[in-house]
């Protein structure tokens, strides 16, 4: 007995302590955790995406739900339910902070300056079922020449600068049956059936384009200027002009009649000048003659008005949609130049980069009384306060001029020389202060909110300066550069969209120069 006492001894002494540490546990530990484990919510099985059935979901046992064995829960049948908290459900579509008991408040900006609403820029076809009668040296040729001589010219937005740029090009020559009005409003048929007010941006007049003669499309949806660009490709195509004219809807162009040189396939003996459109035809059979390297473009003030050689466009994938506006000519006429076609430039007229309307477009045809008048004439306007004593004498001569000009006008009508001085005139308006404003005429018709496909003007021009400087970052992008003179830098065609960035990311964006 001894013997075995000293044996356990031992054993209690060794393993005494790890059996009161286990009692203490059972006892005093195990109660206030299960009153911890008994606050925690668990979701019940309803609140659980479940996938359709027999996909063997529903066996799955649901932590604290009710399908649960009681084996199977971790909080004990008896215990007292745990509090739920209740989270309202946020609606994404009220105002920031209505949530919180504030209401939103909207802020309005100030009311845009209203223009004065436009007039009846030209009488004659308002109460007349034909149009002027076009000056007799002017006449388009009779029978019509051998080519196919379409001009294109694309209308959104100031109808009476598209009228007087059609009427300019009838009076100066061109056929009017040849030339297109491209109608690019994004209006659909509202304007072939008279439903946009005058006083719409995009009020376009198809009975009066009709009494001059001239032909209206229509775009499927409102483009932009690469997208309508291609339109005209697809125009070409369908209608197979190998070749055809575009021009802005924001100039006015006369026939030069002081022009002395000798073009090309002209009747002197008979007609004392060459019409624009006389010299136009001219330069197309002369670009097409033998010898002649392969062009693209024929350039007349830049591209206020273009000759287009369809299938050059085509062979270098045409106009880059990607770059919508402004950058989209340094790319399209770069891209040709390295595709090794040949753009040249000359005279075929008188072309004006205009932004103001005449009084009385009649004064083109020159039709007696029709003065060649304009609103924001510097001549009527005065010479200024600040002016010198040379300044207003030179006025008060300009003044002097014009009304001796009148009783000529009204029994005469308009004179090549007047038109040329009224014409400059309204060039150099549009381009006063470099041009800051030259742009104003898009946004100077503001009315049409009852109309149908009615858009904000000053919200359309935003939403249209938006896309303008992504073409440019795009256009940035594509040739690791800011600005069109890529030929400068050395870039290829090859180039595109396998340079770096030859500018600092971090630096303002800046402008980019536009050919």
């Amino acid at each position: 007995m001894r013997t075995v006492s000293n044996r356990v001894l031992p054993l209690a002494a060794r393993y005494g302590s790890v059996l009161l540490a286990a009692v203490l546990v059972y006892y005093v530990i195990r109660e206030p955790l299960t009153v911890a484990v008994s606050s925690i919510s668990f979701a019940v099985k309803g609140d659980f995406h479940t996938t359709n059935q027999g996909d063997n979901q529903g066996n799955l046992p649901v932590i604290g739900g009710e399908g649960t064995k009681d084996k199977e829960r971790l909080i004990p049948a008896d215990a007292p339910e745990a509090p739920v908290e209740d989270i309202p459900e946020k609606n994404p579509q009220k105002p920031i902070g209505e949530e919180d008991g504030v209401n939103h408040v909207k802020k309005y900006k100030p009311d845009p300056i209203p223009y004065a609403p436009i007039g009846d820029h030209f009488p004659w076809l308002t109460h007349s079922e034909s149009p002027p009668p076009v000056p007799e040296n002017n006449l388009p040729p009779h029978p019509h020449v051998d080519e196919a001589t379409p001009l294109l010219i694309g209308f959104t937005r100031n109808w009476p600068l598209l009228l007087q740029c059609v009427s300019s090009y009838i009076a100066a020559g061109w056929p009017p049956e040849d030339i297109y009005v491209v109608e690019n409003t994004g209006t659909f048929h509202a304007n072939r059936n008279q439903e946009l007010e005058l006083q719409n941006p995009f009020f376009l007049n198809y009975t009066a384009l009709g009494i001059l003669g001239v032909k209206v499309l229509e775009t499927p949806t409102l483009l932009t200027f690469s997208q309508l660009q291609n339109f005209f490709l697809n125009l070409a195509l369908e209608h197979n002009w190998s070749f055809f004219w575009w021009s802005h809807m924001d100039v006015l162009v006369l026939s030069d009649e002081d022009v002395k040189k000798n073009d090309r396939d002209h009747d002197w003996d008979h007609d004392p000048y060459a019409t624009i459109y006389e010299r136009c035809v001219g330069l197309l059979r002369y670009l097409n003659g033998p010898d002649m390297p392969p062009w693209a473009t024929h350039f007349f003030a830049f591209d206020h008005l273009a000759l287009v050689n369809r299938d050059a466009y085509l062979e270098v994938g045409a106009w880059d949609t990607q770059i919508p506006y402004y950058s989209s000519d340094c790319d399209m006429y770069l891209r040709l130049h390295w595709a090794g076609y040949w753009q040249p430039q000359s005279e075929a007229g008188l072309i004006f980069d205009v932004a103001s309307v005449l009084d009385d477009i009649a004064a083109l045809f020159r039709v007696p009384g029709a003065h060649a008048t304009f609103k924001g004439d510097p001549v009527y306007t005065g010479s200024g306060d600040g002016s010198s004593k040379d300044e207003r004498a030179h006025h008060e001569a300009e003044m002097k001029r014009e009304k001796d000009m009148y009783p000529w006008v009204e029994k005469e009508g308009e004179t090549f020389a007047h038109l040329v001085e009224v014409a400059g005139r309204m060039q150099d308006l549009k381009w006063v202060d470099e041009g800051l404003r030259r742009n104003e005429w898009q946004n100077r018709q503001t009315g049409g909110q009852t109309d149908p496909f009615y858009r904000d003007p000053e919200g359309f021009a935003a939403g249209l300066e938006t896309l303008v400087d992504a073409g440019r970052r795009v256009f940035a992008d594509k040739w690791g550069h800011r600005g069109c003179d890529l030929l400068a830098m050395g870039i290829e065609g090859k180039d595109a969209w396998r340079l770096e960035r030859d500018w600092d990311i971090r630096e303002s964006p800046g402008s980019i120069a536009t050919i």
